[in-house]
């Protein structure tokens, strides 16, 4: 059986993605506030050096 997520032609970053901010959407506004917060990510992308030639 296929996920439903692949069903809709979506990976799975990307249904994580609207999974949690649907989640996001309905917390309380006090509580959104915090899970906004902690949504925000800062991600550095290094390509690692090949040690074998």
């Amino acid at each position: 059986m296929v996920a439903y997520w692949r069903q809709a032609g979506l990976s799975y970053i990307r249904y994580s993605a609207v999974c949690a901010r649907a989640l996001r959407a309905a917390l309380k506004p006090q509580l959104r506030v915090e899970a906004q917060k902690a949504a925000e990510a800062n991600v550095k992308i290094i390509k690692a050096k090949s040690a074998c030639k």
